[in-house]
């Protein structure tokens, strides 16, 4: 009852401005993102789901009736072939520090990483963008990871090149009483002064297509404990990693979120997706067709039970109907049209690589001119350079998580190394060209100048920068000249 008169005083106070309310999480005054953007990516997450209207088609009897849309989810496969590309099991993530290098994989191990993160870049590409959300697990004294997707991040500072202050949405639903209530979760990440804050703010709503009002955090009981507002000292990034899709945001060159590859192929998705459907609503209705005078379809009434008899099934338009004053019946096989549909999807798919950035060929409705790694690389394609400028941004954020990560280990207590230690984000180039042609590669450059021999021992080797030098000592210590004592004398030795 109390609880009740509380939240009707609340949405009285949110009227007349004495308690803050929100229809929309881009009203908040620190949140400076057009909500235009976020209106675009929720279409794009229905896209990506494969959520369409049923269609509507005349039946045999001249009504208008509701059948399942036929999709071909075009969007998740290039998503899935993109991630796949760019992250896989090869990928392999360390430090040069081997104590703190076996907590980094504990870490990672323990949040099945390489397995969640390729599918959670995967849903990133095609929607607009994926965070990650490093977190102290208090009930397993270890550190989590969370994913955030783009409809639930709100940027609010960020410059050219970086994202360094954002809120993070949380939604929860529950049952008080008979009504579904929704609570909002804002968290803010902000820097004052050199210092990092984490603030929070929880929101109640009894509408769905509203944030509510906001309300204490003990409002419910999962965030009893939490805080409003916390200083995270010794931190020097923000403890999320936003990563983009490569290219710019030609929707909104000022906004600092990404497109999805959805976006720019939006109209060609759709596209394909209504010729797909033509196509197998064309296979089903391939049978023959039956064509009958008026009074064919006439219904005729059961004396004992006055319903209805029709003499064909209605469900279906492979009866069709045509006025004569003399009744009659024929019957004809249209031809399936298979080639000119797969010609025209196959059209589109092309046109859908070039808005994606991948290679013509890559894919194929009818499963042919499939591009080999091989050509890929030989031809130095679409593909590998899309690849290629994905690459670099994952790598830089893979970075800023093991970052993050020890940093939060050391703000609990976790983590006993202190010093500091190199990186080494190796991606399993494989895909696109072997290790022998990387190594003639690199020992050309060597050969001719073009390059060190420690640079060279990174990109072939994928190590950082101190086990280059180590591996490099270790190479100078073999080839030096085994000598004995006598020998040794005289070049000065004892």
């Amino acid at each position: 009852m109390f609880d009740w008169f509380k939240n009707m005083i609340r949405k009285g106070g949110a009227k007349v401005g004495m308690v803050e309310s929100l229809n929309n999480i881009t009203d908040h005054p620190k949140i400076a993102v057009n909500s235009e953007e976020y209106l675009r990516i929720q279409d794009n997450k229905r896209i990506y789901k494969n959520i369409f209207e049923q269609v509507k088609y005349l039946n045999s009897d001249g009504n208008y009736v509701k059948r399942d849309f036929h999709s071909l989810n075009v969007s998740k496969i290039i998503a899935r072939k993109l991630s796949k590309l760019v992250f896989n099991d090869g990928c392999s993530i360390s430090v040069d520090n081997e104590k703190a290098d076996e907590f980094l994989q504990k870490v990672f191990n323990s949040n099945k990483f390489r397995k969640n993160f390729g599918e959670e870049l995967e849903a990133g590409y095609a929607i607009g963008g994926l965070v990650l959300r490093p977190y102290y697990d208090e009930a397993h004294d270890t550190i989590k990871i969370a994913y955030c997707r783009a409809d639930t991040f709100y940027p609010l500072e960020s410059n050219t090149n970086d994202i360094s202050e954002a809120a993070i949405a949380t939604v929860t639903q529950v049952v008080e009483g008979k009504k579904n209530i929704r609570y909002t979760l804002l968290e803010f990440h902000e820097w004052e002064n050199g210092s990092y804050f984490i603030r929070n703010e929880l929101y109640r709503s009894e509408n769905d297509n509203q944030v509510g009002v906001k309300v204490p955090l003990t409002s419910l009981s999962k965030y009893e404990t939490l805080q409003e507002e916390v200083e995270m000292k010794g931190f020097t990034r923000p403890i999320f990693v936003y990563i983009k899709l490569a290219g710019k945001n030609n929707f909104d060159i000022s906004s600092s979120l990404s497109l999805g590859i959805i976006d720019n192929a939006k109209r060609q998705l759709l596209d394909i997706n209504e010729k797909y459907d033509q196509f197998m609503r064309e296979i089903e209705e391939a049978g023959r067709k039956i064509i009958a005078s008026e009074a064919f379809f006439k219904a005729r009434y059961d004396k004992e039970t006055g319903r209805p008899m029709m003499r064909f099934d209605s469900k279906t338009s492979v009866f069709q109907t045509m006025k004569s004053e003399e009744p009659f019946i024929n019957e004809f096989a249209p031809a399936l049209r298979a080639t000119e549909f797969i010609d025209s999807i196959n059209f589109i798919l092309r046109t859908i690589e070039l808005e994606t950035g991948f290679s013509s060929g890559t894919f194929s409705f009818d499963g042919q001119s499939v591009k080999t790694a091989t050509e890929i690389i030989s031809e130095n394609s679409e593909t590998f350079s899309t690849r290629s400028d994905n690459v670099l941004i994952v790598e830089e954020a893979l970075k800023e998580l093991v970052v993050t990560i020890f940093e939060l280990a050391d703000s609990y207590g976790l983590n006993d190394t202190p010093e500091k230690y190199g990186i080494n984000i190796d991606f399993d180039d494989g895909v696109f060209q072997s290790q022998d042609a990387k190594a003639d590669y690199y020992g050309k450059l060597t050969t001719m100048q073009l390059t060190s021999r420690k640079r060279a021992i990174q990109k072939i080797q994928g190590v950082t920068e101190d086990e280059a030098d180590k591996i490099l000592a270790e190479i100078k210590e073999e080839q030096a000249p085994s000598l004995n004592p006598t020998d040794a004398s005289m070049y000065g030795g004892e």
